[in-house]
């Protein structure tokens, strides 16, 4: 029926410019990505328009030649981001979306039989059979699936596709649990062949997890979807993601009828005969002479049952579309027609049986509980009322059984369940656990060395503590908790500190030149041992000093936003749960700016004081404190130094001892009362005044403290009742001495 696939009616693809002109997200976001891309890469449209021209002659040869029957293989590899959720999806699920998508491209899905009548012989068959690789690019056996534990499957886009098999192989898959913020309410994207020329290291597809199921019609064919963008198809209304608005996109395909687009409408009667922007469609052809070949009067009514349009009434391609895909396939364009070369067959194994593997032994703890915001539970007491929850996490074969082994005098040493193990533990210490995996084929063994923590429960000190961080040695018992093994991490740094050369550092600096990953989502934890705070009943403060930076370095476009936190956690049930008393961020953490280059303090006057007060709940005979980290995007280095308990926050102590004729008060502004802090001379005697900011004296009094002693003084909020500015000062031995104070 086709001479030529030339467009002569509706409008021309738009490729620059475009913007969301619906706030409602959309399912796909292949057109926003390309749009990105356009903006970073302008010369992208010059290559996009010669890619189409070469696409127009080469479809054009085709429709002349015989009939093209050739069915294509095409390699490729699934890749499952996940952190141990829903989204750790199983092989059983995926070896059944795949099939599927197979069945969609050799149009052997069932409901093509639901096709209108209008559409019926416009059915394409695309001819291709997508096939699990058995080799990976090292050549060892596989069975197409692999697994990578990230953060980033909670918030992912680009970064997330982490692993790529080279893509001219391969084609790549990864399943997700939830987009990132520049995604959100989006199920999938891909990358068109022209845009995967400007960055080959993101090509592929990318999906929610929840969007695999073949039993759920509404989304079996999300993938069918992405993969016709990868081989060049765009939305039938055109290349944008703004169906529904008007008539006059162009997806360069002629026996899809001009449409606006439906997001989402189902099956219903008003989307599967609509006619509002094709009635009288018709095309002209004209052979290699220019004289008139052929006037092909195509449906008037758009094809929404089209697997590319976004009704969820998903059931097919078109012949064209069918053409124009195996043609991008065919083309050198991103490496497609190396996809389905015999030697590339051979190298990845696409055409060989599935190979009967061993399992891959893995297990993960289960999720704790608590005010805060707990990924897993990792650290307990021995002997707590509290157990760890160890979960079977094995895969790439059906499992027949798995062993367990527990260190450190677990309650169940041994275990063959295939499922969860709970235990307690009763020697201090990190936790060493082994589980073997085995089937048919094989067994396989995982050991991991520091599994969990199990804390003791002497305590180390209490009001007066100091720890200086001098040796490694010294902080034995202080664990630090990498959760996703790489380089942002908590550790003990020799090459800057207070008073020596030594401290905790937490490691946010981005020294990888990135195309995947980041630390966005990323959290570390280092726990102190017990302290026996009970005795305390005055006030009392966790005091340390910290000095940080952060860095726009590797972040497209230079933004300053600053997302590196701290939170600071308290427990006194040995860590069964956790409650946050402090925190710092953004530049309140980052105290020294952008840093170009790694950050390392080289002046005293870099660090800056911390103090959090205690509350009287949480001073208990065994009290462990928490220090977790949140990575940004734009992080550089954090140090900590000089942790302490005192009655006074930490620099104001020393502030007063630096300088005798000079008093502290904190908080300032208060809302809620305030306390001085001041040296006491010769007679102890100490007056104290308030005055509003007319002069009116509304407050003194006079007290005799310890001579020449450091003293803290509160003041509650009945003496300073209205908000405003007040002036308060203090008399030691005659020297009278003022600061100001912001009451709210």
């Amino acid at each position: 029926m086709f001479s030529r696939f030339i467009f002569i009616v509706a409008a021309i693809l738009c490729i620059a410019g475009i913007g969301r002109a619906q706030s409602e997200a959309q399912p796909c976001s292949s057109d926003e990505h390309y749009r990105k891309l356009l903006a970073k890469y302008p010369q992208l449209a010059g290559y996009e328009k010669a890619f189409e021209e070469q696409l127009g002659k080469r479809m054009a040869e085709r429709t002349t030649a015989a009939a093209d029957t050739t069915i294509y293989d095409v390699p490729i590899v699934i890749h499952v981001i996940h952190d141990y959720g829903d989204e750790n999806l199983s092989d059983t699920v995926l070896y059944d979306a795949a099939q599927y998508w197979t069945v969609v491209y050799m149009k052997e899905n069932a409901d093509t039989a639901d096709v209108i009548p209008t559409f019926v012989p416009y059915v394409g068959k695309p001819g291709m059979r997508l096939h699990l690789a058995t080799k990976d690019p090292n050549g060892n056996p596989t069975k197409g699936i692999v697994r990578f534990q990230s953060y980033l499957t909670a918030a992912a886009d680009d970064e997330a596709k982490f692993n790529q098999w080279p893509p001219n192989k391969y084609v790549n898959i990864w399943f997700i649990g939830t987009f990132g913020a520049e995604d959100v309410g989006v199920a999938a994207y891909a990358y068109f062949p022209s845009s995967a020329v400007f960055e080959p290291y993101y090509d592929g597809i990318i999906c929610l997890s929840s969007y695999v199921s073949v039993s759920d019609v509404s989304v079996a064919k999300t993938v069918p979807h992405e993969m016709g963008h990868v081989m060049n198809l765009y939305h039938p209304w055109g290349n944008t993601n703004n169906p529904g608005v008007a008539c006059g996109g162009t997806d360069h395909v002629d026996d899809t009828p001009p449409t606006k687009g439906h997001n989402p409408s189902g099956c219903t009667p008003a989307a599967l005969y609509d006619t509002a922007c094709a009635t009288g469609y018709m095309v002209t052809y004209m052979d290699s002479h220019g004289v008139l070949d052929s006037i092909v009067n195509y449906p008037d009514t758009a094809n929404s049952q089209n697997i590319m349009d976004y009704t969820y009434c998903s059931k097919m391609f078109t012949k064209g579309q069918a053409a124009r895909m195996r043609t991008a396939l065919t083309s050198a364009t991103a490496g497609r027609n190396n996809l389905y070369t015999t030697a590339n067959l051979a190298a990845t194994g696409a055409l060989a049986p599935m190979p009967d593997l061993p399992p891959v032994a893995d297990f993960i703890m289960n999720r704790g509980t608590g005010p805060t915001s707990d990924a897993r539970a990792y650290f307990l007491t021995f002997n707590n009322s509290s157990s760890f929850v160890f979960r079977n996490a094995s895969w790439n074969d059906t499992v027949s059984g798995v062993s367990w082994s527990f260190s450190n005098g677990a309650t169940t040493p041994t275990s063959t369940s295939m499922s969860t193990v709970t235990n307690q533990f009763s020697v201090p210490g990190w936790v060493t656990v082994s589980l073997t995996a085995t089937s048919n084929a094989g067994s396989n063994t995982i050991v991991n060395t520091q599994a969990v923590y199990v804390a003791d429960t002497t305590t180390v000190g209490g009001m007066g503590y100091t720890q200086n961080f001098s040796n490694a040695s010294d902080i034995s018992n202080w664990p630090m908790m990498n959760f996703y093994n790489n380089q942002f991490k908590w550790q003990f740094y020799t090459g800057a500190g207070i008073g020596d050369n030594s401290c905790i550092r937490y490691r946010s600096y981005d020294s990888s030149d990135r195309i995947t990953g980041n630390a966005v989502g990323d959290h570390d934890d280092f726990y102190t041992p017990a302290f026996n705070l009970s005795t305390s009943t005055d006030n009392l403060y966790l005091n340390f000093f910290t000095t940080a930076a952060y860095t726009n370095h590797n972040i497209a476009g230079g933004t300053t936003t600053v997302d590196d936190s701290m939170e600071v956690d308290v427990s006194i049930n040995g860590g069964g749960t956790w409650y946050r008393i402090g925190g710092y961020g953004s530049t309140r953490l980052d105290n020294n700016g952008n840093y170009g280059t790694e950050f390392v303090p080289n002046s005293a006057t870099t660090w800056v004081p911390r103090a959090i007060n205690i509350p009287s709940s949480f001073r208990n005979a065994q009290t462990f404190f928490r220090f977790r980290y949140h990575p940004g995007n734009t992080g550089n280095d954090m140090y900590l130094d000089n942790l302490y308990f005192d009655g006074f926050p930490a620099g104001i102590k020393e502030a007063i001892t630096a300088s005798p004729n000079s008093f502290n008060i904190f908080p300032n502004p208060s809302s809620n009362g305030f306390s001085m802090v001041f040296k006491t001379g010769n007679t102890g005697a100490v007056s104290y005044s308030i005055k509003d900011i007319t002069g009116k004296l509304v407050y003194q009094n006079t007290k005799v403290f310890t001579a020449n002693s450091i003293q803290q003084e509160s003041v509650s909020r009945s003496a300073t009742q209205a908000a405003g500015m007040y002036f308060v000062t203090i008399t030691v031995d005659g020297v009278n001495m003022t600061q100001k104070l912001v009451v709210y």
